[in-house]
């Protein structure tokens, strides 16, 4: 009886303490992710008891707030169609490159994403100032890139990489079959409007989506161009007042419109049947689009081409000689160190905290999706805000006056999105694999350290890659939790921006978009190198 009660003991604990170890494995991504965010609500709750009812005015954007609101959306709308528009025809050209090392080379596209906006807006205005001068020595009216007009063309270029590399997610999504079956009846470009496009859209939409989130939160182009946004108010409510519950409530009408938008792209991007690699097929015949079609795809090209050429070689120009590079990159060396720790921290810190959760979102009913979607939609500076709220308090000023803040703000930031790229990689892990493990394992721990973390490092390297950039790039929470001394080169760069030293944020510029070039080619590396592992392991 004792032997049998043991036993039995034994086998009940087993799952409780499975349970207890997931529960603990979970805790991270709700303290340090979703924290700020509590931080704020329990903070407007307190508020609320004791009286503070004259802010709930803030809830209602009126006069100047209201029309800064509506102007702030019909500017991330133009971006967003903008960004569709240019991603279909770009996606469709891309599409056809599957074949040799241009197959691998279309999506350096996501490599290009984490250059800062203000960095496009720096390397466009610089563009534009030359053309103009050139015009003028001509005898034609100056161009200007200001105002309105200005944000909406830069941030659309800034976010073009984001937006063409999700369509192109999309068509690769459809079963090629069904892509065969339509030629074979129609022209290409009849298949492609009819079957390709309708299958695609959702996708489609939710980068179109993610393109409006990013600029409708968004406020350092805008800033730069001297257009006042929304989310520029919310930094300067905080500013000003020093309340965290008046910037919440002040936050709140954008933080709804960024949930809406964000639960209609994650609904896309959940029930996407994306084709794993050892399903993927070769073009047979590579699609033949109308000499028209193959015009507007042209423009495409040119315009993602000067996407990156543009930003670059106004820089380098703009930067003067090596030397002077060189000096600009010695006197900021204590922001480029500050960075590369507050990035490599935030690595060692996110992946682990994500790796969980990725495994959760394998549930398409999983709430986790709601609860990693959310901090995404969050604005930056409301992060930062939050972080304060925590932190700022006597028992916790060793950590607040530390560089962990700009850490906690990059894990807050950016933990959600790793957790959705691993994601989509444990989807494409070939489940035979696994079923495989579970049979011939002896223990669960040993399955994980045999087969999942194989097939699971390559990708991991990648989506640490993806983390670093963000984070070296990240500024609207930085800007509020950085303690003095503990600047980032992001900072520094803005801040010289605003100030009109265009040769010494242009060397700075031209530093950081060759470092982020360098570390996203790792990235995108290490994704085509996990692409061909997973290939090669299946039967």
């Amino acid at each position: 009886m004792p032997a049998s009660f043991s036993s039995h003991l034994s086998i009940k604990a087993t799952p409780v303490l499975k349970s207890l170890l997931r529960g603990i494995a979970y805790l991270p991504f709700l303290l340090l992710v979703l924290g700020p965010m509590l931080a704020l609500l329990l903070d407007f709750g307190d508020s609320i008891l004791v009286g503070g009812s004259d802010w709930m005015t803030l809830l209602l954007p009126q006069g100047r707030r209201l029309t800064l609101l509506l102007r702030s959306i019909g500017l991330a709308l133009a971006v967003a169609v903008g960004g569709i528009l240019l991603s279909i025809l770009a996606g469709t050209a891309l599409w056809r490159w599957r074949r040799g090392p241009a197959s691998f080379l279309r999506w350096f596209l996501f490599v290009l994403t984490p250059i800062p906006p203000y960095l496009h807006a720096l390397g466009w205005s610089s563009f534009i100032l030359e053309i103009s001068t050139l015009l003028a020595s001509w005898g034609f009216p100056s161009i200007m890139l200001r105002g309105w007009v200005a944000s909406w063309w830069v941030q659309m270029m800034a976010l073009a990489p984001l937006a063409i590399g999700v369509t192109l997610i999309g068509f690769e999504s459809i079963d090629p079959g069904l892509v065969e079956a339509a030629r074979m009846q129609r022209p290409d470009l009849d298949g492609f409007l009819k079957i390709t496009l309708p299958l695609a859209v959702p996708i489609i939409l939710a980068g179109g989506s993610f393109v409006f989130l990013l600029s409708l939160i968004d406020y350092s182009v805008p800033s730069l161009f001297q257009v006042s946004t929304y989310s520029l108010e919310i930094f300067a409510e905080f500013s000003s007042s020093n309340q965290p519950t008046r910037a919440f409530l002040l936050a709140l009408p954008l933080l709804l419109i960024t949930l809406a938008t964000i639960s209609f792209s994650q609904r896309a991007l959940r029930n996407t049947p994306m084709q794993p690699p050892w399903k993927s097929r070769l073009w047979e015949t590579p699609p033949r689009w109308s000499n028209g079609f193959r015009i507007l795809q042209s423009i495409a090209m040119i315009l993602l081409l000067s996407q990156i050429l543009v930003p670059l070689i106004s820089q380098a120009l703009l930067a003067g000689p090596l030397e002077n590079i060189i000096s600009t990159v010695q006197a900021a060396h204590a922001e480029i160190i500050s960075t590369c720790w507050i990035a490599l921290f935030t690595i060692l810190i996110a992946l682990p905290i994500a790796l969980p959760i990725a495994q959760k979102l394998l549930d398409k009913r999983s709430i986790w999706w709601g609860l990693v979607t959310l901090p995404l939609a969050i604005p930056s500076p409301l992060i930062g805000i939050g972080l304060i709220n925590i932190w700022n308090h006597a028992s916790t000023q060793n950590i607040y006056t530390s560089f962990f803040m700009p850490v906690f703000a990059a894990i807050a930031r950016f933990t959600p999105l790793a957790a959705i790229l691993l994601f989509t990689q444990l989807r494409r892990i070939d489940p035979i694999l696994l079923d495989a493990a579970r049979l011939l394992q002896k223990n669960a721990l040993q399955s994980w350290l045999q087969i999942r973390l194989p097939l699971l490092i390559p990708g991991m390297l990648g989506t640490a890659g993806i983390l670093f950039v963000l984070t070296t790039g990240e500024l609207g929470a930085a800007l509020l939790v950085a303690p003095p001394g503990q600047a980032t080169l992001t900072m520094r760069i803005f801040n010289f921006l605003h100030y009109g030293a265009s040769n010494t944020v242009a060397g700075l510029g031209l530093t950081m978009t060759v470092a982020v070039l360098l570390f996203g080619s790792m990235a995108a590396c290490a994704l085509a190198g996990w692409f061909l592992l997973s290939a090669r392991r299946a039967p």
